[in-house]
């Protein structure tokens, strides 16, 4: 987030109304169906946003707006979910669909797994801890490799990319950041293929799917 003051007289126009477009996904196929919302505010349509959670669906919502190029939309909370992130703010916003669909499941004691009943693994590194690896909403939380079945060789790899972080204070600089975030992205995708079929990696470091 960056904080920049402004001059409030810099605006040359301003509406009331503002057109929303909602998505939701639901099912294993993750299947979506798009509704404008007319007549109403953002605080209306987050509440829409709240029933669809309760209603066992991921969603995501949107500010129409019309230009000169065509109709475009702005995102406000969440994103397409059929497209894979490739940014840290879309992994943030991937992240927000996410978490408040498995605490609302939490919250009902139901299974903490996606629609397509994957479950989310989250890739973060943290002082005091031998592995890198979490789990939101759940008993256990904190995972190791054991708990996933991970290789040795990936294993290891974690164990020691973890170690790296641990290995300085909070305060102290990584001695080399671009490698060592290099070889997080590297891990992610070895750590996706091997879980990929009961689980989503979601990469929290480097500013990517942090909260």
């Amino acid at each position: 987030m960056r904080r920049i003051p402004v001059d409030e007289r810099d605006s040359m126009w301003e509406a009331h109304g503002a057109r929303y477009r909602m998505y939701t996904f639901s099912g294993p196929r993750y299947t979506v169906e798009t509704f404008d919302l007319r007549d109403t505010t953002l605080d209306r349509a987050l509440e829409m946003g709240a029933i669809a959670t309760r209603s066992g669906m991921l969603w995501a919502l949107a500010l129409v707006v019309d230009a000169e190029r065509g109709r475009g939309l702005v995102w406000l909370s969440g994103m397409d979910y059929h497209d894979h992130p490739r940014t840290a703010a879309e992994w943030q916003q991937r992240r927000r669909m996410q978490d408040r669909y498995l605490a609302e499941r939490s919250s009902r004691r139901e299974r903490v797994t996606l629609p397509d009943g994957r479950r989310v693994i989250r890739l973060m590194p943290e002082w005091g801890v031998t592995w890198p690896l979490w789990e939101s909403f759940t008993d256990a939380h904190l995972l190791d490799a054991a708990d996933l079945g991970l290789s040795d060789e990936l294993s290891e790899a974690l164990r020691a990319w973890n170690a790296e972080w641990n290995d300085r204070s909070e305060t102290e600089p990584l001695r080399d950041r671009a490698a060592w975030l290099a070889e997080g992205r590297r891990l992610h995708a070895a750590l996706q293929a091997e879980v990929a079929a009961f689980a989503e990696v979601r990469p929290e470091f480097g500013g990517e799917g942090e909260p």
